[in-house]
């Protein structure tokens, strides 16, 4: 019952934040770009219902544009993940041999470094942007759901009716298709939505630092590292964004601990 709840309570929390990012435009008073220098740093009023920041821009239709943006990117790098990390970790958990050994070591290389601090370093080499940040979280995020598909194909082969079926000479692919792909979506599903807050928190860190979006854009943490010297004057200015991506990551994570089970605690070790 408690987990359903949760279940409830976080597609409730998912479903607005898809809202606002669908009908931004809709839903945001102002131009989040719209500066006006003479109505900097405005505590929230009846004009500016949260206020407005350093340059005169309305926190509130950033906050609004900024759920657009980092669903958006996140969402996007799920999906350039998973489609590099699904044929290559079906092929390594499949054929296993030379193929699955060059595949694990590619994944302990990967494994021994924090992936912030790689996926960060990879952002410093390409530079700041949308498309920089997608390519580099992809580059070191798709090792970690390529690890769960090859271990889940690895453990399915070995039941009794894949074995019956390469017996009788179906296919590689007919038998992937039709026995081992149904059991790899729920772990890669899980591990996705608990994924995304972490590239989320990832995304925003990057800009905070400096190094993600570029400055002119609203996103959560660029609003965080724009906020930083006027923390103790206006700490909406923090409080706003920081509480913008708690809600996010923690309705990702809610929905990923829905759909948990025993396994998949054992396939992230194995």
């Amino acid at each position: 019952m408690k987990k359903r709840k949760l279940f409830y309570f976080s597609v409730s929390l998912l479903a607005v934040l898809i809202f606002i990012a669908i009908f931004a435009p809709l839903l945001a008073p102002y131009d989040p770009q719209f500066t006006d220098i003479s109505q900097k740093l405005q505590l929230p009023s009846k004009i500016h219902k949260l206020g407005t920041d350093h340059m005169g821009r309305d926190v509130l239709s950033r906050l609004i544009y900024g759920t657009r943006l980092s669903l958006m990117i996140s969402g996007l790098i799920t999906v350039v993940t998973l489609c590099i990390s699904f044929p290559i970790g079906i092929l390594a958990g499949w054929f296993e041999g030379k193929l699955d050994k060059i595949f694990l070591w590619i994944v302990n290389v990967f494994m021994a470094f924090p992936s912030f601090l790689l996926s960060m370093a990879f952002v410093g080499i390409l530079g700041q942007g949308i498309g920089n940040i997608v390519i580099a979280v992809s580059a070191i995020e798709w090792i970690y759901y390529a690890r769960i598909l090859r271990n889940t194909v690895s453990s399915v082969k070995q039941q009794e009716y894949v074995q019956a079926a390469r017996a009788i000479g179906a296919s590689p692919f007919f038998i992937i298709r039709r026995h081992i792909l149904p059991f790899v979506f729920k772990p890669v599903l899980i591990a996705a939505l608990m994924n995304i807050g972490n590239i989320i928190l990832m995304i925003s860190g990057f800009s905070f630092l400096g190094i993600g979006v570029q400055p002119n854009i609203s996103e959560w943490g660029m609003m965080l590292n724009d906020a930083k010297p006027y923390f103790r004057r206006i700490p909406g200015l923090v409080l706003y964004p920081g509480l913008a991506i708690f809600i996010t990551v923690l309705t990702f994570n809610l929905l990923g601990e829905t759909f948990d089970n025993k396994g998949i605690k054992k396939l992230w070790k194995n």
